[in-house]
């Protein structure tokens, strides 16, 4: 491979331990199980030439380390959920197995791969020398912030591509659209700030609510995102005072490009805080079917709620268990909604928005279809809620499945945002700057959609009888302990294999009675055949 110089020869090396040649290094396999296989599947679907044209263009002295592993040391960082960056020296760089896969020799991992920092050690000559690690973090963290953000915004959106391309996405998406704030601290060079109200904390002794403001620094990034595939579609970056809307049109129109020809987004769930009628109109154009709630004081609100016992009403309801063992009870949920045609009293919904122009006697406001949920369960938990109506320019002859479509929208929140904070550290970059904040937002996501690929094409190469069970990265990375707990991993100069440790000693000439626990009889022969070695 050309990112790294460690390939992997099963059947070479199990024929020379066959032959009685010497081990050169062996280590536990660990966390380099995790990314033996992911990168197999980077390369085999090109996403390795992408990383290639992140590297900087720099006038100053060319770094005797090539781009390509700090990339993927970085890479490691994420995938292994490294909550600070600076746990990068101690989990990663002094680990054999990982600097050797990613192609780093023995003397480079315990030495380093210059002198620079080294300090002259007054310890006795016959004490271990303590692994250095091929590279620092200071010089990772300083690499990965001068990538520019251009090049950034172009390899996630090649990359989504190049997923569209080989099926990872349906033919027809119903995606989801949100923005989501990336705190950061004071501190950070290039943040952003926006000062808005705390929740309401009620002031005991007079009894009263008492509203507090707070400002809040950092960036904000716009996903389009499809809960099928549970892959990104779009992304933009920005600081976060910047509002929702600004980045909407934009970032819907990139996710449409990156999909091209292969897929086609047919309906966008969207939050109260993109009500605009010029994106909504446009949207319309684009033949997408958009689901918005629509805020109280607006006066298309007024009119549904005016018009309630006219339209076309539906009711469900469904048992769903709570707790478990005795105290396990059964709960009936209760949906009834009702879908209101034609409304024209959503004069912001045009091409040229809300305006003067409203005012002209020859204005004709453009009509506007609404689902109004008399109830549901969580009307049920907070009565004294408003009532929620949803716009939509689509049908709703069915209310309840435009109910479902916007429903959908609280997955990305769960499934991306917050999985992306709380397992994958989307809000602790290399460096504190706002460059710092660019690189590990974009890798972090991408990754992210990566390593989801990545899943669903193992399980799609390994025809598994149970999917969809591990479907978060914390899972995933436990599955991946388990199975590689008993295997081992050799290095001979440019290659590398992977056997379970019970296959090194048969190789070797050494007979293991219970090879999985079990009496059975495994001879080195079985092993060479089903690593493909031809015998003579």
């Amino acid at each position: 491979m050309a990112w790294h110089t460690a390939n992997r020869d099963q059947a070479g090396i199990a024929k020379d331990l066959a032959e009685g040649k010497d081990i050169p290094e062996v280590y536990g396999l660990g966390e380099a199980g995790l990314f033996d296989e992911f990168f197999y599947f980077l390369d085999h679907f090109g996403f390795t030439n992408l990383f290639m044209e992140l590297e900087p263009k720099s006038k100053q002295r060319n770094s005797p380390v090539p781009f390509m592993r700090i990339i993927f040391i970085y890479m490691m960082r994420i995938v292994a959920g490294l909550q600070f960056f600076w746990h990068t020296d101690s989990v990663l760089l002094r680990s054999q197995a990982l600097m050797r896969l990613v192609g780093f020799n023995g003397r480079e991992i315990k030495e380093g791969t210059c002198n620079r920092g080294k300090k002259k050690s007054s310890c006795d000559e016959k004490d271990p020398i303590p692994i250095r690690g091929p590279v620092s973090c200071d010089f990772i963290k300083n690499t990965m912030a001068s990538i520019a953000a251009p090049t950034l915004e172009k390899m996630f959106n090649r990359g989504i591509s190049i997923l569209a391309s080989h099926k990872f996405f349906p033919k027809k998406i119903n995606a989801l659209l949100d923005a989501s704030e990336i705190e950061s601290t004071e501190k950070c060079k290039g943040c952003g700030k926006v000062t808005k109200e705390k929740p309401p904390e009620l002031k005991l002794r007079k009894k009263r609510i008492r509203k507090i403001l707070e400002t809040v620094f950092g960036f904000k990034i716009w996903v389009v995102w499809d809960p099928n595939s549970r892959l990104p579609l779009a992304m933009r970056f920005a600081t976060i005072e910047v509002h929702d809307i600004n980045l909407a049109q934009e970032v819907v129109q990139q996710a449409i490009d990156n999909l091209g020809e292969h897929a086609k987004i047919t309906s966008l769930a969207i939050d109260r805080g993109f009500t605009d009628g010029i994106f909504l109109w446009w949207l319309n154009s684009k033949n997408i079917t958009f689901f918005i709630p629509a805020k109280s004081n607006l006066d298309v609100y007024d009119d549904a709620l005016s018009l309630i016992g006219t339209g076309h009403s539906e009711v469900r309801d469904q048992i769903r268990t709570v707790g478990a063992g005795k105290n396990k009870t059964t709960v009936t949920d209760h949906w009834d909604v009702e879908g209101l045609e034609e409304l024209t009293s959503a004069e912001f919904y045009g091409p040229r928005g809300s305006g003067s122009h409203q005012n002209s006697k020859s204005f004709v406001a453009n009509p506007i279809n609404a689902v109004v949920v008399k109830d549901d369960p969580f009307k049920a938990n907070n009565p004294d809620s408003k009532t929620l109506i949803i716009l939509t320019n689509g049908p709703v002859d069915n209310p309840l499945v435009v109910y479902d479509a916007y429903d959908a929208r609280s997955e990305i929140e769960n499934a991306l945002f917050r999985e992306a904070k709380q397992a994958w550290f989307i809000e602790r970059p290399p460096i504190n700057t706002k460059a710092g904040f660019i690189v590990h937002v974009y890798l972090t996501i991408f990754v992210m959609a990566l390593t989801t690929a990545f899943r669903d094409w193992m399980d799609q190469q390994d025809k598994l009888d149970k999917k969809g069970q591990d479907t978060g990265i914390r899972k995933f990375r436990q599955k991946v302990k388990e199975e590689n707990g008993n295997k081992l991993i050799i290095f001979d100069k440019d290659r590398y294999a992977i056997f379970d440790a019970y296959e090194v000693f048969i190789l070797c000439g050494r007979n293991v009675l219970r090879p999985t626990g079990t009496p059975e009889t495994i001879t080195s022969q079985d092993i060479l055949i089903k690593y493909g070695v031809q015998l003579e």
